[in-house]
């Protein structure tokens, strides 16, 4: 409903405030990049009140920003439809979380999505300036001004008219809401997309944005050092953590995101190399290789020219996500609709960073930034960072080309292409990984790395003969080639998959078994030197070594993602059947018997249905418990958004049951469609030991604190 004329003057306000504070940013910006260039061309003495301008600059855009973000979060819990991204993307929900769609609706839509990202980023470079306010080096000073000047273009977007979440409405006596000659509907049939609704989609925007933004300190600050000439590892140092906190975030809001399209879309998978969703992961595959060009760096003063240009790489994937999200270059069912002004301005963005860095890097600084970026032997951690860069970068470029290729009149790869490229890349991966920390610094002598690796080569092959046996038992018979897949290949398609995931197997059981090892092997020399229990010493080194042992713990936690992938992407069962609505009616389906026990409609306070099959499942003459699969019919929803199929799922250590209701047949009965998921479960739990390492690693470490001296009584009584 509109509001009446003197309270719709004082929402107005409200929309006004916020554009203000959006422009107040926008010169705050301005004037910090002013007054840090200006500073450190006056130098560090005479250029210090400038530059200190900068730094307070940089609070005030943060600063403002934050108050608008809170303008438009209380326009959403207001429900104040002045505001004409909030009528579009406003919560109808009934349930307990209602609340906290209504915080999600800022970032649910194109313009609060945007705006969102920017504030992040505000509130990266407030973070790094507070850090370096004391400082106020010359690195510091022109990398905060690169930050500041990618938040103009922000900024900049925010102000074209279709990315502005703070445009005035229209509503007309009907209820028609409009603005200016744009005709969206009515305004009790719009609102935020049902399917949204869940609780991992309250938390995976804001992840994906962390990480976005984050990543675009290293990019400023590795171009600081070139233009510069700073080759020393100071960039890197500064940036480090702030790198891999938000790596970690973006594959935090990458898993969120799997798990929301597992248990809501219906279609039980988790992975559909849909465009959106390869934008999200093309930054992520980068970001690997730039925190182990990071380490390299740090360690051996080597692969600077990799460190910058895989910053670089990384950014201008982050905004080339934005681009496939918002310029409709490439059809997705998660873009948003088509706009050229963010198409051209986005791949401006994209086209000056890259150049940018580029010609600085090749052009000006290749002596400084490539001196040291030779190694001894491809034998050698060296040659195995080298290969993980070489082969992140790759991929990267690879999923890039073919998401794009449609846009380039070229042809749409499904996901059966996808996978049959990622699946032999993933593993090589994995198996650098794995090998990676038995090789020394330099070149690594055969007998040293027989010495290194025949325990772990031990374990591997006991857990290897554990996983090989399940998968002959769990994994192989749910085993359906499908000539959908990839029809020139159906016939040597089966000997592809099966060899795979044996060489997959074996890759994960030393991945898995490596990094078990080297903690146990390392507790037990410490204990036995420093006296202490095994336990304290492993303790010890987890957390006082956190760099490393986070490193490992990640390796584990990817190794075990590996197996769970193999059973989960390449050994599922699909099978619809179909239950007689009459009580104790069954059905046999890949070993299961499902039997139904009643149905239900309900109708929610706000007009959705929702209706509830309930089947009691049942193996072997075991009883494994009752499900609900059921469906989710919206109220006053615009066709594609009117439905969600409400999956059950059935959880167990080697497999998923899941189970999803389709509707009803007059002459069949209902409709289900049951997917058994092999080990999925180990994919879930990996990520969560990958997340559970990378935080052990950004985790900052407390200064050291020198010791004590005795100071003189003399010497005392003197200063005193």
């Amino acid at each position: 409903m509109a509001p009446g004329p003197n309270r719709r003057k004082v929402f107005e306000l409200m929309t006004t405030l916020g554009q203000v504070l959006l422009a107040i940013s926008a010169v705050a910006a301005f004037a910090s990049i002013g007054a840090l260039v200006w500073g450190h061309r006056l130098g560090r003495k005479e250029g210090e009140g400038l530059t200190n301008t900068g730094y307070i600059a940089t609070f005030v855009i943060a600063g403002s920003m934050t108050l608008a973000l809170l303008v438009l979060v209380i326009a959403f819990f207001r429900k104040d439809f002045t505001f004409l991204y909030v009528a579009l993307n406003h919560s109808t929900d009934v349930s307990g979380l209602s609340w906290l769609y209504n915080l999600s609706g800022v970032w649910a839509g194109r313009e609060g999505s945007l705006f969102f990202w920017a504030w992040l980023l505000s509130v990266f470079a407030a973070w790094m300036a507070y850090k370096r306010l004391d400082v106020t080096d010359a690195l510091s000073n022109i990398g905060l001004a690169i930050t500041n000047f990618v938040q103009i273009f922000f900024l900049i977007a925010l102000f074209i008219e279709t990315n502005n979440p703070f445009r005035t409405a229209v509503i007309d006596a009907a209820g028609n809401l409009t603005s200016g000659v744009e005709q969206f509907g009515n305004i009790n049939v719009l609102a935020m997309n049902p399917l949204l609704q869940h609780w991992a989609m309250i938390l995976h925007p804001p992840a994906l944005f962390i990480g976005y933004a984050g990543l675009t300190i290293p990019f400023a600050y590795a171009l600081a050092a070139v233009l510069l000439g700073d080759s020393s590892k100071k960039w890197v140092e500064i940036v480090d953590r702030t790198t891999v906190f938000s790596w970690l975030m973006l594959g935090i809001g990458i898993g969120l995101g799997s798990i929301w399209a597992y248990v809501v879309l219906g279609w039980g998978g988790f992975w559909a190399w849909d465009p959106v969703e390869n934008a999200s992961l093309l930054p992520w595959l980068t970001g690997v290789g730039l925190l182990h060009s990071f380490t390299v760096y740090k360690r051996r003063e080597g692969f600077k020219m990799w460190a910058v240009m895989m910053a670089a790489v990384t950014f201008v994937l982050v905004l080339l996500g934005t681009f496939i999200t918002r310029s409709g270059v490439i059809q997705s069912v998660h873009s948003f609709k088509p706009d050229n002004l963010s198409l051209w301005w986005f791949l401006s963005m994209m086209v000056l960073s890259l150049a940018v860095t580029a010609i600085a890097l090749f052009g000006f600084r290749a002596k400084e930034f490539g001196s040291d970026d030779e190694f001894e032997s491809i034998i050698s951690k060296e040659g195995s960072y080298y290969f993980n860069n070489v082969l992140m970068l790759l991929a990267a470029i690879l999923v890039a080309g073919m998401t794009l290729a449609p846009a380039f009149k070229g042809p749409t790869f499904n996901a059966a292409t996808f996978d049959l490229l990622a699946r032999p890349i993933g593993i090589l991966y994995v198996a650098i990984m794995a090998i990676c920390p038995l090789l020394s610094w330099n070149k690594t002598d055969p007998a040293t790395f027989w010495s290194r690796a025949k325990w772990p080569l031990g374990g591997a092959a006991v857990l290897a003969t554990g996983f090989l046996t399940v998968w002959a038992t769990v994994m192989l018979p749910n085993y359906t080639p499908s000539a959908k897949r990839l029809p020139n290949l159906t016939a040597i398609l089966p000997a592809v998959d099966h060899t795979e995931a044996v060489i997959g197997i074996l890759v994960a059981s030393l991945a898995i078994a490596l990094p078990i090892y080297l903690f146990i092997d390392g507790a037990r020399k410490r204990a036995s030197a420093k006296g202490e229990s095994f336990g304290s010493a492993l303790g010890s080194i987890i957390f006082k070594a956190r760099s490393q042992s986070g490193g490992y713990i990640t390796h584990l936690g990817i190794g075990i993602i590996l197996i769970g992938l193999i059973g989960s992407t390449m050994y599922v069962k699909d099978v619809q059947f179909f239950l007689k609505e009459q009580d104790g009616a069954k059905q046999s389906v890949g070993g299961y018997d499902f039997i139904f026990r009643g149905f239900s409609d309900v109708t929610l306070p706000n007009g959705d249905g929702v209706s509830k099959a309930k089947i009691d499942v049942q193996q072997g003459g075991r009883s494994l418990g009752r499900m609900t699969p059921g469906m989710t019919q919206f109220a006053n929803r615009p066709p594609d958004q009117n439905s969600r199929l409400d999956a059950a799922v059935d959880v167990q250590l080697l497999r998923d049951l899941f189970v999803v209701f389709q509707g009803s047949d007059q002459a069949r009965g209902l409709s289900f469609d049951v997917k058994i998921n092999p080990m999925i479960s180990w994919a879930w739990a990996g990520f969560l030991i990958t997340i559970l390492g990378a935080a052990i690693a950004m985790w900052p470490k407390k200064p050291r604190t020198l010791e004590a001296v005795p100071v003189p009584r003399k010497k005392k009584a003197a200063r005193r």
